[in-house]
């Protein structure tokens, strides 16, 4: 049920060119999604219930970043692209998005490449490499794979990687539609119209492919497992709902939440929309299985999402205390790291298990809290340095 993955989601940098307050809040949240996620893919190994299970549905996960990385892109660049777009705006933003996401890809990348060819060494046919592997491989390097015309392509390499090719085309389309919305959209009416045109298209999308592949025979495991629940036209929906939050929001149009009771509200009905999303049965008939999980996953959690985010970004709620906490922040932060390496020691124990050798659920929480020590290190020593360097030199 869950996506087969990992955002990003989010991959999101607070630091702006203007220096914006940092919304600690949300940089915590960072962790809780990336951490449903890893559990979401963990879960079998851990021998979880499967009440537990479905109550973490880590492939919602995915969904939260890339609404809040629409919401946070548009808290940061907003008033770069408030009055268009020039080649060296562009530039400069677009350098501060690669220096975030892409050098840690890249090691990611390399890494679970380097393991693949252990174990083919170790043991011979224990890899069961994609007939265009070098073709492949580069699709990932480059993160195109977003647009890959097979499954195996998109997904096997670094699983997580697909959700940060997807956020690169996030990326290159959030200037012109953060200026598209200050040249034509002026008043909350337009604002609230754009979300639903947005809400619209996702169901237009997942409606269409639904039919071509119920109803004309068109392959399933393409076309909505690698195309409708993984290709940026596909989840723009989601980006989009975020960037419109964040204009609400900012835009003066929800001075309702300068309440704390409204905020609480918010907070405690968007939680418990997810909550019970994560908990409905399933259909067991497989069309109505179907159908749902594309609508349910892909859609349904995008306005529960922008509430959470809007009421933690509006000011102090009941969960601040804890999400402001230093070492909420950090793991918030270094969470990034978690949500692209913890594909590596999860294919590592899959490999063992499928090769016969015990891995026990004690075994694979050690690990676990070994990718989470690891991410933080690797924030602290590698992201964050090659970060201010890569802005030093080429984003001025």
């Amino acid at each position: 049920m869950a996506r087969l993955s990992l955002f990003v989601p989010a991959a999101i940098d607070m630091a702006s060119p203007t220096q914006k307050p940092q919304l600690l809040e949300l940089t915590s949240t960072r962790f809780v999604a990336a951490m449903a996620v890893l559990l979401g893919h963990f879960a079998d190994l851990l021998a979880l219930p499967p009440l537990v299970s479905r109550l973490i549905s880590g492939g919602i996960g995915v969904s939260f970043f890339f609404v809040l990385s629409g919401f946070i892109l548009c808290y940061i660049y907003w008033d770069t692209f408030f009055d268009g777009i020039s080649a060296d705006k562009f530039r400069r933003y677009f350098v501060a998005r690669i220096a975030r996401v892409y050098p840690l890809y890249v090691v990611a990348l390399v890494l679970i490449t380097g393991l693949y060819l252990a174990m083919v060494t170790v043991r011979s046919g224990s890899v069961d490499f994609p007939p265009n592997p070098i073709v492949s491989w580069i699709a990932n390097l480059l993160a195109v794979q977003t647009f890959a015309p097979t499954r195996v392509t998109q997904q096997f390499w670094n699983g997580p990687g697909w959700s940060i090719s997807t956020e690169f085309g996030f990326y290159l389309m959030l200037p012109f539609i953060l200026a598209g919305i200050a040249k034509y959209i002026r008043d909350v009416e337009g604002l609230l119209l754009l979300l639903v045109l947005a809400i619209a298209l996702g169901v237009l999308a997942q409606a269409s492919t639904l039919t071509l592949v119920l109803g004309f025979g068109w392959d399933r495991v393409f076309w909505l497992d690698t195309v409708a629940s993984r290709n940026i036209f596909w989840l723009l929906p989601e980006f989009v709902t975020g960037v419109v939050t964040a204009r609400l929001l900012y835009g003066g149009h929800l001075s309702w939440l300068g309440r704390a009771g409204a905020r609480n509200m918010l907070l405690i009905g968007s939680v418990g929309f997810v909550l019970v999303l994560n908990l409905l049965p399933w259909p067991t008939e497989d069309h109505a299985f179907v159908m749902m999980r594309q609508f349910r996953l892909d859609l349904g959690y995008m306005i529960p999402f922008a509430g959470v985010i809007a009421a933690l970004a509006a000011g102090p709620t009941w969960l601040s205390t804890l999400l402001q906490r230093p070492v909420s922040v950090i793991l918030g932060e270094a969470s990034y790291a978690l949500y692209i390496f913890h594909w590596i020691p999860l294919t590592a124990l899959a490999v063992m298990k499928a090769v016969g050798m015990s891995v026990h659920p004690i075994t694979v929480a050690a690990v676990i809290v070994l990718t989470v020590l690891a991410s933080i290190a690797s924030y602290l020593w590698f992201e964050r340095p090659v970060r201010a360097y890569l802005r030093r030199k080429y984003g001025q």
